[in-house]
């Protein structure tokens, strides 16, 4: 088979699933129906503890040239196709890559790696090899904090190796049809909406055209430009959730013809779709901020920069909606949304204002985190002098504080008979500026996420956003491991034992009460 009907292929099996669920066959009803909450999928990565996959290759680093006697990954450029699998190699060069790199979150035992091609695989670390035949090796895997490495000693120059997956044995058979991991879709079968903001990779995303999107077939969806769009459609159509794309602030309309295109070919019909542009437009610490506020100054939308980035933001947000209604004839299917900054309901009045956006979207999107306070650098001394209690306390205030804040933007909301949704939203208690390094505010932060105490903060806070008038609210985030950029996961891995994880039993109780008539 040429590599061209490969790809052909890979994408035609991708639609398959993508139109049919995932290989799953849904009842009547969804777990998911009349939840109030959403949920942001953390990053697809090897340093990831989620594991959405079946195919835990599908998560695993690009690869690194190596070569004899030269430090880490400081081996010559590798020769890579266009979907990242290596070429050729050089007289002593090798390539590596790290398919996982924790000891959580995945399951041991045996492992099918299948592949295309021909050439020389070598497991490290947690992973060794029992038995093997061409296309195909039996390895055993036992989870370290070193993870899995493997590493492409040799590879044929005219059919080198590509296609690599890596499946536990029991899922041998359902990878193709199936690739979600039982335990993931469990997890979040009973949250309504997934935002895909960092599976899309949408902070400082590079991506512009629509040549340049991941395709299914790539060597990782760990990459700067997401994961394919045919796995997030897939995954939706799985959960029956509806999808929250953020478009990529330096996108041209092609893409997001394509984009909306593809979702509208392949997302079951009864599902809605969320649609915002970028993610944080007014927040520094991100590329697309200074790119919104150099278009709106260059378009003289503005002389003032900071009216400039929120107006270009405006704009360009309601031509990519205008190209998505294009495509769908049935317009109540898409959810419009302008987000905001939760603490400043000025940015809010300003693109609900400008060019009338307010009557052309169908949402505002705030975050509204708490304890964001006790991390700043002038106030972790005293958060160290605080007991927990105390600092339980200050964050119970924080919430009633948020509510009061929620009520004026759900006000402003419905001067334009808008839904106020979350776009993120939960707990807010890391370092920030230089503070994420002091381990001692680190470890108090820790101890709090996992104290039984952290449950009632999410319930009051659920309580009181819905009691303030917002409407959806899409928690941050899924899992994640706890460092000292934040301890944000509602599970710390897959695999928790869910008595351990407050913040995922707050949410997982507060959607049964919703829904219990």
């Amino acid at each position: 088979m040429t590599r061209m009907r490969q790809i052909i292929c890979g994408s035609l099996l991708l639609l398959f699933f993508a139109c049919h669920g995932g290989g799953i066959t849904h009842a009547n009803a969804f777990e998911n129906d009349g939840s109030p909450l959403g949920i942001n999928l953390s990053r697809v990565c090897y340093w990831s503890t989620e594991f959405p996959f079946k195919d835990l290759f599908k998560q695993s680093q690009p690869w690194q040239s190596q070569s004899r006697g030269k430090p880490y990954g400081k081996g010559p450029p590798l020769a890579l196709s266009p979907h990242g699998w290596v070429q050729w190699l050089l007289p002593d060069q090798t390539a590596d890559t790290l398919i996982t790199r924790t000891a959580k979150g995945y399951d041991p035992g045996k492992y099918i790696c299948l592949y295309d091609g021909r050439g020389t695989l070598r497991w490290g670390n947690d992973a060794r090899e029992i038995s093997s035949s061409p296309g195909k090796v039996l390895v055993n895997v036992r989870p370290s904090p070193r993870g899995i490495t493997l590493t492409l000693e040799k590879t044929d120059d005219i059919n080198p190796i590509h296609n690599i997956r890596l499946i536990h044995q029991r899922f041998e058979d359902s990878a193709n049809k199936a690739p979600f991991h039982t335990r993931f879709l469990k997890n979040w079968s009973t949250f309504k909406v997934i935002r895909f903001m960092d599976w899309m990779g949408t902070n400082n995303c590079p991506v512009e055209r629509w040549s340049q999107r991941t395709m299914p077939t790539m060597q990782t969806q760990d990459g700067k430009n997401g994961v394919a769009l045919e796995y997030m459609v897939a995954l939706a159509n799985t959960l029956h959730a509806d999808p929250w794309f953020c478009m990529p602030h330096r996108a041209d309309d092609d893409y997001i013809e394509q984009f909306a295109r593809m979702v509208k070919q392949t997302l079951d019909p009864t599902l809605k779709i969320y649609i915002e542009y970028t993610n944080e437009a007014w927040n520094d610490q991100f590329t697309q901020a200074g790119y919104c506020m150099e278009k709106g100054l260059s378009l003289g939308l503005s002389n003032d920069p900071v009216k400039a980035r929120l107006y270009y933001y405006t704009h360009r947000a309601l031509d990519i909606f205008h190209i998505w209604e294009s495509q769908f004839k049935d317009k109540s299917r898409l959810v419009r949304v302008l987000s905001s900054q939760f603490a400043n309901p000025w940015i809010s009045k300003q693109i609900l204002t400008y060019i009338n956006a307010g009557h052309r979207v169908d949402a505002l999107g705030v975050a509204p985190y708490f304890g964001k306070t006790l991390g700043k650098p002038s106030q972790v001394q005293k958060t160290l002098e605080m007991t927990q209690e105390q600092l339980f306390q200050t964050c119970e205030k924080d919430i009633e504080k948020n509510h009061m804040l929620v009520a004026a933007h759900a006000r402003m909301a419905s001067e334009y008979n808008l839904d106020l949704v979350a776009y993120e939203g939960g707990q807010h208690l890391v370092g920030i500026r230089g503070a994420e390094n002091n381990e001692a505010l680190t470890f108090r932060f820790q101890t709090m996420n996992r104290a039984p105490r952290m449950k009632s903060l999410y319930l009051k806070d659920l309580h009181g956003w819905h009691q303030a008038g917002g409407k959806l609210f899409v928690t941050f985030a899924s899992t994640n491991p706890y460092n000292k950029w934040g301890s944000w996961g509602l599970l710390e891995q897959g695999g928790q034992n869910l008595e351990t994880a407050p913040k995922y039993q707050a949410v997982k109780e507060y959607i049964q009460g919703f829904q219990t008539p």
